[in-house]
C-alpha cells in the first residue's frame, strides 16, 4: 500500500511539473514568439547638413590643373613707357574652390539635397624659375637680381592671363561637381536612397 501511494504521489508531483513547465513554455511562445518573428523595423536615418560638411572635410580644392606658357613684359622704373627686357616663362595654374564657401541645404520634404559651388578661382600659381628666358631691351636692366624680378613679374602675369582663360574655369567647376558627387553620392545613397542630389 504504501509502496502504490509513494508511487502515486511521484506520478502526480511530475504531472504537476510537467504542466507547470508546459504552461511556462506556452507563455514564453505567446509573448516573444512575435518579437522574434516580426521584421525589424529600419530607424529611419536622417540626413543633416553637419553629416554632409563631415563628409567633405577640405578647406582648399584645386579641381583645375594647366600647364601655362606666357612672356611677361617688364617695364623701366625711371621710364615706365620703355621696356626693359621680355621674359618668357613656363608655369603650372591650379584653379579650384574653397570648400568653406559651400551652401549645403536639405529639403526633408522633397528629399532632396542641394550643394550649391562657390566662385571658382586662382588656388596657385607656380613658375618654373629655371624656364626663365630673356630678351633684353635695355642691358643696363641684365643685373644679378634680374631673375628674382623677372620670377615676381612671371606669377603676376600668369595669375592675371590665366583669370582671363574662362575654359580654366569651366573645367575646374566641372571637376569639382565632379569630386562633390564622388564625396557625397555613396554616402547618400547608403544612408538614404530615396534622397537626390543637386550640385549647382
Amino acid at each position: 500500500m504504501e509502496n502504490d501511494t509513494r508511487k502515486r504521489m511521484s506520478i502526480m508531483v511530475l504531472v504537476s511539473i510537467i504542466t507547470v513547465a508546459l504552461a511556462i513554455v506556452v507563455i514564453a511562445v505567446v509573448v516573444f514568439l512575435p518579437q522574434i518573428t516580426a521584421p525589424k523595423e529600419s530607424k529611419p536615418v536622417i540626413i543633416t547638413v553637419s553629416q554632409l560638411e563631415k563628409i567633405i572635410n577640405v578647406s582648399k580644392l584645386s579641381t583645375f590643373r594647366a600647364v601655362y606658357n606666357g612672356i611677361a613684359q617688364v617695364m623701366n622704373d625711371e621710364k615706365p613707357g620703355e621696356t626693359d627686357y621680355y621674359v618668357s616663362y613656363e608655369a603650372i595654374v591650379d584653379a579650384g574652390i574653397d570648400f568653406k564657401k559651400l551652401e549645403i541645404s536639405v529639403d526633408f520634404e522633397k528629399k532632396r539635397i542641394n550643394i550649391v559651388i562657390p566662385e571658382i578661382y586662382i588656388t596657385e600659381v607656380n613658375v618654373d624659375i629655371s624656364s626663365l628666358d630673356f630678351i633684353f631691351y635695355n642691358n643696363k636692366a641684365n643685373t644679378s637680381t634680374v631673375t628674382q624680378e623677372a620670377f615676381k613679374a612671371c606669377e603676376i602675369d600668369v595669375k592675371q592671363e590665366s583669370e582671363r582663360e574662362d575654359k580654366i574655369f569651366e573645367l575646374a567647376r566641372q571637376n569639382a561637381v565632379n569630386v562633390l558627387t564622388a564625396l557625397t553620392k555613396p554616402i547618400v545613397e547608403q544612408l538614404d536612397s530615396d534622397y537626390t542630389l543637386v550640385i549647382e
